[in-house]
């Protein structure tokens, strides 16, 4: 029994003791959350700083000072002083009088500064030329320091001309929203290309001109055209069966547009076609003078095609290819003056 009523009152002194500590911890957690309170309202966080584009106009409104020159960085650090302009910016400054800046958005407010302050390369002459040309605009991003001026956090500056491009992109933006409907090929097709396309022809022609004419006429050289017309003059009376052949090999020249070919009683007469005319003269070489043999295309991708060698007789060793089926028409059209299987024959009997 004694020992039953020591263990009761032993329970009892815990039981006292934890509600004891208990309210203690409670009562120092509610003392630092008022300590932590009264530390927040003595020590109010700093506003969040926000940058706006601010925009500025060349003119003699404008005054550049030097504030600092950074040692060892190349830069300086200047004090723009401005007056107020009545009215926005607008994006690019279109809405600025000379020498004064303003908002992108907004005019500024009696209270805003008129100064700001910025860092910029010492080699920029922009500060300088700015007085002087009112087409020169400057961009900032800028807030209000609060002492007494206006803090640019970045910038650029440009001329009138991209203001007057800015504008003209502008009108052909308010175009296409007009249109609405237009396609997203449609609007490609508008895009404005550096050139105006209705010169393009005359573009080619000139081109054509620059490059190709002095580029056949070094063809002529290179093939043997040139001496063949200067050897055989061109003596075509316009009289007899004439065609336009398939590609033709002079030399190691491949003329693939063809050559016109006509035959008469006494000459085989070479024309090129309009085109490839710079330094290649018609000539017309004697019946007597040409040996006709088979032979075959030298290169590839149509090696081994079957062609017809047309030897001159003042250029031996100038190889002149045609087609089996061109040859075969000059033959024909020769009256028998010109045959292939007689120098295949010619050719038989010397071997033996």
């Amino acid at each position: 029994m004694t020992r039953s009523i020591a263990g009761i009152v032993s329970h009892a002194l815990v039981v006292s003791g934890a509600l004891a500590g208990a309210t203690s911890l409670r009562g120092g957690r509610d003392a630092a959350d008022e300590a932590i309170g009264s530390l927040n309202a003595q020590s109010p966080l700093p506003p969040v700083r926000r940058e706006f584009p601010l925009n500025c106009r060349g003119g003699a409104g404008l005054v550049f000072d030097t504030l600092l020159v950074i040692p060892d960085s190349g830069r300086v650090r200047l004090m723009l002083t401005f007056a107020a302009n009545a009215a926005a910016s607008g994006l690019e400054g279109q809405g600025l009088e000379p020498g004064s800046c303003a908002w992108v958005d907004r005019p500024l407010t009696d209270a805003e500064p008129r100064r700001i302050q910025f860092t910029i390369s010492m080699t920029d002459s922009a500060p300088a030329q700015t007085v002087r040309d009112t087409g020169m605009y400057w961009g900032f991003l800028a807030y209000n320091s609060d002492s007494g001026y206006m803090s640019g956090v970045g910038y650029r500056h440009w001329g009138a001309e991209t203001l007057a491009a800015a504008g003209a992109a502008g009108t052909a933006g308010a175009a296409g929203a007009a249109e609405g409907g237009a396609t997203a090929s449609e609007r490609r097709r508008r895009f404005p290309l550096p050139f105006d396309v209705r010169y393009l022809p005359l573009f080619a022609v000139g081109m054509a001109v620059i490059i190709g004419v002095p580029a056949t006429a070094m063809l002529a050289r290179w093939s043997g055209w040139r001496q063949l017309a200067e050897r055989y003059p061109d003596r075509n009376p316009g009289r007899g069966r004439s065609f336009k052949s398939g590609p033709l090999v002079m030399n190691r020249s491949v003329y693939k547009m063809g050559v016109r070919f006509t035959m008469d009683e006494s000459h085989l007469h070479f024309r090129m076609s309009a085109l490839a005319r710079p330094g290649h003269g018609p000539f017309s070489v004697p019946w007597a003078e040409i040996q006709a043999a088979p032979d075959e295309w030298p290169w590839f991708p149509f090696k081994g095609e079957p062609m017809v060698r047309l030897t001159i007789a003042a250029y031996p060793e100038l190889r002149i290819l045609v087609k089996a089926q061109d040859g075969r028409r000059i033959a024909e059209a020769s009256g028998g003056r010109m045959t292939i299987e007689r120098m295949r024959e010619a050719a038989a009997t010397a071997g033996r």
